[in-house]
């Protein structure tokens, strides 16, 4: 991460406390304040030290026990103080949706990179190879879904040298999905081009499940999905379309269903390579208070025998500005700051001189202005302009990409570092 500066100056990260000209966000973190005894101006989104320590270790142990590996998908952060907790906690690789965003994870040290996305623009492929070419170390993955992908990856490589090819992963995809080969006829046709590329090596087969309807959480469509990636990844084996290469990825499970991904995946025996089963979970490692706690595995949906739940470590704080009617707040937060793309931030505890009291149902956010979130507030509930209201979010991944620093804390609500994010 030598290419990342900590000392630029504090006053480039919103929430912090204002500090005189030359102060950098290190030296504010040094001082070890506290997000509510001292002058953080608010609204304050922050990420809980041992709710993310927590998370990081249930996952780790969960891969170790299952003998799966994880690539976390880093768009949901994009922050390097997480990213190297999630490498030494053991992932194997780390996941970027584009090409910038492996530049960013490279910038930060990161030497095996999985792009879960089609890369056909010229400029992207070929950074790839050159970045490979010039660190033979360093693994740069990326997907594949079609002829003409294929087509365009080698002719943006004609100039390229050819003694290290790309590796790719065929995806398999889902009608009305989105990327990734509808049919398996469709898939074989695009490995042997593939195949016939001497830019391009075939490593295993990718889908994403993440986006398959699940009503009343019956999830025999995402283990159907499931095993289709893995027939796939048995007939191009078949055909010697892996031929050369020392382990075959197969690749799922984003946020919602890495334990169908390991259930389904993990099973595969008819493979004559070594395969990796690779999950690529992102918002674990915050987790939230919504989408993956009612709908996600370790929470609602899916408790796991032998594993504790993940926790929401991330909150947004803040105060409340207006109690104009009896039953309703105003709260010195908007959509620039907390994400709403799939929930509302939900009210979860208040703060009032120092005490701290659970919301209990008593308050509900319905509508989002940019700095502004009304709230409805229910009759006889305690709520005074100036009380600090904490509020879990859902899909983190739309939170952080809102702060470029948010204070580490602790259970007392001390600030023992930053998370900072490069979107």
């Amino acid at each position: 991460m030598d290419e990342l500066d900590p000392n630029e100056p504090a006053w480039t990260y919103k929430g912090w406390p204002h500090r005189p000209p030359g102060t950098s966000l290190n030296d504010i973190v040094g001082e070890r304040l506290n997000l509510f005894d001292d002058d953080f101006l608010f609204p304050v989104a922050s990420v809980s030290t041992e709710s993310l320590e927590h998370n990081l270790s249930t996952m780790a142990r969960f891969c170790r026990d299952h003998q799966v590996s994880l690539a976390p998908h880093a768009k949901t952060t994009m922050s390097p103080e997480i990213i190297d907790r999630q490498l030494a906690a053991g992932a194997w690789a780390i996941t970027a949706a584009t090409a910038s965003q492996a530049i960013t994870f490279r910038s930060f040290g990161v030497d095996r990179i999985l792009i879960a996305h089609q890369v056909v623009d010229p400029a992207a492929v070929r950074w790839i190879a050159s970045e490979m070419e010039r660190y033979p170390d360093v693994q740069i993955m990326c997907l594949v879904d079609s002829l003409e992908a294929v087509r365009a990856m080698t002719e943006a490589l004609d100039d390229s040298p050819t003694d290290r090819p790309i590796d790719v992963l065929l995806e398999l995809g889902v009608v009305d999905g989105r990327s990734g080969c509808r049919t398996v006829e469709g898939a074989v046709d695009v490995a042997r081009a593939i195949e016939a590329s001497d830019r391009l090596r075939l490593v295993g087969v990718e889908g994403y499940e993440g986006m398959i309807p699940t009503p009343e959480h019956d999830l025999a469509p995402v283990d159907s999905f499931l095993t289709d990636v893995g027939r796939l990844a048995v007939q191009l084996d078949s055909l010697n379309l892996f031929e050369g290469v020392d382990e075959i990825i197969l690749t799922a499970g984003g946020s919602m269903f890495p334990d169908r991904a390991v259930a389904v995946l993990g099973q595969l025996e008819d493979l004559s390579t070594r395969t990796r089963v690779v999950i690529r979970s992102g918002c674990y490692v915050t987790h939230d208070s919504m989408m993956y706690t009612h709908g996600g595995p370790f929470g609602n949906r899916a408790p796991m025998d032998g594993y504790p739940s993940l926790r929401a470590a991330l909150m947004v704080w803040a105060y409340v500005v207006s109690r104009p009617q009896d039953d309703l707040a105003i709260l010195g937060f908007g959509k620039r700051d907390a994400s709403y793309d799939v929930d509302l931030p939900r009210p979860l505890t208040i703060r009032r001189s120092g005490s701290q009291r659970a919301v209990d149902g008593g308050l509900e956010v319905f509508s989002l202005n940019d700095q502004h979130a009304y709230v409805r507030v229910s009759p006889g509930f305690d709520l005074a302009v100036g009380d600090i209201v904490g509020c879990g979010i859902s899909h983190p991944c739309s939170t952080f990409d809102r702060w470029r620093a948010l204070p580490l804390i602790d259970q007392s609500f001390e600030v023992v570092g930053a998370i900072r994010t490069f979107f």
